[in-house]
This record gives structure tokens, sequence and C-alpha cells, in this order.
């Protein structure tokens, strides 16, 4: 972790785990809003199931989003250009030229002479329509085959695109996914540009951070959560630059209660997308914590057990009384930790996670 991409991307990712139930295509389906655009995504699409957010194909303005399923593999990535970047709909330069790289790339991977795709214009929903390049091989005794989809719109200064891969003798699952991904591309697109300016804000809130805090790499971490405690600083750092005020003094700082909340709420999300990718991942900690969270007590938890002396006030809507009940169940040998710290900085370059 020694660059501001890689920073920054983590960070991202980080932000981009926080899921909510508001505003989802269905209700009370888990959406993701992506850090990179503030689109809407479904937890599900199809078959297929939402795995994580990860760096994107233009480095720092781009992130891809990856859904898998058996034999189907969905990346959508988001690149914004600006507000005034890339016109709207199918047809800007900008678009042209990163479909004809696109269409390029996959025929170079299949290594299969003057491959054709079948290219089309595609409805995504009512409002917005996209480019389509259909690529169909013929499985080989050697087990290459399968088809590729690559579709790609522009909106709000975004160029969006997805790639859905289909393994040999699949290509039915293949055709109900891919009109299950045009659907859920147009529904995850906003209507209006606002989405799309507050996700602009909290990216230079995060770069924001990165002038502003020092991130104190914690050298005792254990590898398996080096990750996840990374994402934890980063939330923080981000929490303090959006805060206003007066310019604090330099060094090191202590969590205010909301601070805090927003660290383990990341942090927790980040185990858990690690979890999911790798269900071997090994956390005493974290797996006290995800309880704790599906109980609905982290806000509890973070008060009873990571209390600050600067925390007079109680925060509204905490029901001690029940968290204590339940902890008494729960987490009957829990030890809180926490690795890494944060400082105000009075240097204007972003900062490297000391140890890293």
């Amino acid at each position: 972790m020694h660059s501001k991409a890689v920073s920054l991307a983590i960070a991202s990712l980080a932000a981009g785990l926080l899921v909510s139930t508001s505003g989802a295509v269905h209700a009370g389906e888990v959406t993701h809003t992506t850090t990179i655009g503030g689109l809407t995504l479904p937890e599900h699409i199809g078959p297929l199931e939402f795995i994580g957010e990860h760096s994107g194909p233009e480095g720092e303005r781009s992130l891809s989003y990856s859904y898998r399923a058996v034999g189907l593999a969905l990346e959508i990535s988001v690149t914004d250009l600006g507000p005034d970047g890339i016109a709207d709909g199918i047809d800007a330069p900008e678009l042209l030229e990163r479909y004809r790289e696109a269409k390029q790339d996959v025929v170079a991977a299949t290594h299969v002479r003057r491959l054709k795709p079948r290219e089309a214009k595609v409805s995504l929903g009512e409002a917005r329509v996209a480019r389509e390049a259909l690529f169909t091989v013929a499985r080989k005794k050697n087990g290459i085959g399968g088809a590729t989809y690559l579709i790609f719109t522009a909106a709000h200064g975004l160029l969006v695109d997805a790639r859905l891969d289909v393994a040999p003798g699949l290509e039915e699952d293949g055709a109900l996914s891919h009109g299950e991904v045009l659907e859920a591309l147009g529904a995850a697109i906003p209507a209006t540009d606002e989405p799309v300016k507050q996700a602009r804000a909290h990216v230079a809130a995060e770069a924001a951070a990165q002038e502003k805090v020092a991130i104190m790499w914690d050298p005792a971490t254990p590898e398996q959560e080096k990750t996840i405690w990374l994402a934890y600083l980063f939330a923080r750092a981000a929490y303090v630059a959006g805060e206003s005020g007066e310019a604090p003094t330099a060094g090191e700082r202590e969590a205010s209660f909301e601070e805090e909340v927003r660290g383990r709420t990341t942090a927790v999300n980040m185990y858990r997308a690690l979890k999911h990718i790798d269900a071997q991942l090994a956390s005493a900690y974290f797996s006290d914590i995800d309880r704790v969270e599906a109980a609905g007590f982290l806000r509890e938890y973070v008060w009873s057990y990571l209390h600050q002396a600067s925390w007079k006030t109680l925060p509204a809507g905490l029901n001690l009384e029940a968290f204590d009940a339940w902890r008494a169940t729960h987490l009957t040998n829990h030890v809180p930790v926490t690795h890494g710290r944060i400082a105000f900085r009075l240097a204007a370059k972003a900062a490297t996670p000391a140890g890293s």
C-alpha cells in the first residue's frame, strides 16, 4: 500500500461496502451504491450474486463491480469522465474508442481468427440504450468456447460498461441472465445527476482525507485482518476530512463516537465481503462484531466497549439495557481490539500507512 492510487482504491472499496435497504430495486432488497457514479446495484441479478468492488480500468476515476454464478461472470465498470467529459447515449467518441478496445481485447483473448461479434443497440429499460457486442465461440475439444457480451452506455458524465462471460454449455442461462443484466443496468443508472454529484463529493472527501489525515499503521496487525483494519482507518479519515470547523492541532486524534461507528461499520462490511470470497478467513474479533452488527447493536457496542473520555453525552436511540442482556450470552469472552490510529498532519501530501 505505497501509492496514493492504491490507497484511494482501498478507501473507495471500504466506502462502497456500506450497503442499505433504502432505495432498493425491489422493496426490502439489499443494494450497493457504487463509490464512483452513485449507481444502485442489486445484491442479485438473476442467478448472479454481488461479490464486491475493486479497482477499475482507468485508475482512480473508475471502479469495477463483480457478480458471479456457476458458469457466469459479470463485471460492471463505472468510469467518471467529469460532468462534461462524455455525452449521454452511445455515440460519444470516448465511448466508441473504449468499445472498440474492449472488442479487440475479447478477440485477442480467444485466439480465434477473424472472430466477428453480433452487434446491436439494446434497451436498458424505457429511458436508455446501450451498444452491445456478442461474441460466440463454438466449444472445441479443449473446452474453449462460450459467449461474451459487451455492453456500453454513457450518462451524466459516466461511462458504464459491462462484460458478461458465459461458460460453454450455459449459453441458455447466459441469454436469460443477459436480459436481466440489461434491466439491472438501466435501473441502476440514476435518473438525474444528483447521485453522481454526491458520489463525486464523496470521492473528493476521500482525497481530502489523505491530504489532511495521516494513517498510523500498526505493524502488529494480524496478516488476515490487514485489509479490514486499513478500511477502518480510511473510513475514519474520510469522516474526519468531512468535518467542518477550525483547523485542528497536529497530532494523534481520538475518535468521536460517530467516527468510531463509521469505522467499525466499514470494517465489518469489509470482513463480510472478504469472508464471502474466502470462507476460510478467520478472525475471532470480527466474528464477534459480525454478530453484534447483525443483532442491531453496533452503536451500543461502540459506546460500551470503545468509550472515550471525551464522549460526554449519551447518543439518542441507544438501547443499552437490551444490549447488556444480549452480550451477557453472546460476548462472554469478548476482548475489544483496535489496530492503527489516525493523526492530523500539517504536510500537504497524502499519507502513506507507516510500516506497510
